[in-house]
């Protein structure tokens, strides 16, 4: 009875000798994926560049990396033309005046708990140590975020649903 038991464990799961097989197979006939499943058992075999997997990486990047490297390359060609309006652009995005309540991590800032429900705080509101402020998503997780201080919100830095850095000021407090 324990050889039966034994001969069929054998015959759900693959063994290291099938594996290199479909490795070898997958290599001679230029494939990127193999995906095997039985009876609880599971192989997933990648190998080269998987564009789907860099794709869904690239989408939850947040933007803010991207941008110094896009900015860097438009001051060569731009530099003389861009020269007169650069002063008046880091007056429109002015630095906070008073305490911030930064980001604890990378991921996607929002202001409410699902879509179409009401922020957790907003302009004006008083908030204390122990205040959910908002949420920010990393990896798939919903992170409620507390002020960790106290003080009247005066300003929201970020905009909802948008990628937020470590340390980045999410609000500005009234000094």
């Amino acid at each position: 009875m324990d050889d039966i038991k034994s001969n069929e464990k054998e015959a759900t799961a693959l063994d290291l000798k099938q594996i290199k097989q479909i490795v070898a197979l997958m290599a001679e006939n230029d494939l990127s994926y193999f995906h095997f499943e039985n009876q609880g058992s599971k192989v997933e075999l990648r190998r080269g560049s998987d564009f789907q997997a860099a794709k869904e990486l690239l989408k939850h990047l947040p933007m803010a990396s991207a941008a110094p490297m896009a900015m860097s390359a438009a001051p060569v060609a731009a530099a003389p033309v861009a020269a007169g309006p650069a002063p008046s652009a880091p007056s429109a995005v002015s630095e906070p005046a008073g305490p911030t309540i930064n980001s604890p991590m990378v991921g996607t800032f929002y202001r409410s708990a699902a879509p179409g429900e009401k922020a957790f705080i907003n302009i004006g509101d008083s908030v204390d140590e122990n205040s959910n402020v908002c949420i920010i998503e990393a990896m798939k997780v919903m992170n409620e975020i507390k002020a960790e201080m106290r003080g009247t919100i005066a300003r929201v830095l970020v905009e909802d649903g948008k990628p937020v850095q470590y340390g980045q000021p999410l609000f500005e407090l009234k000094a």
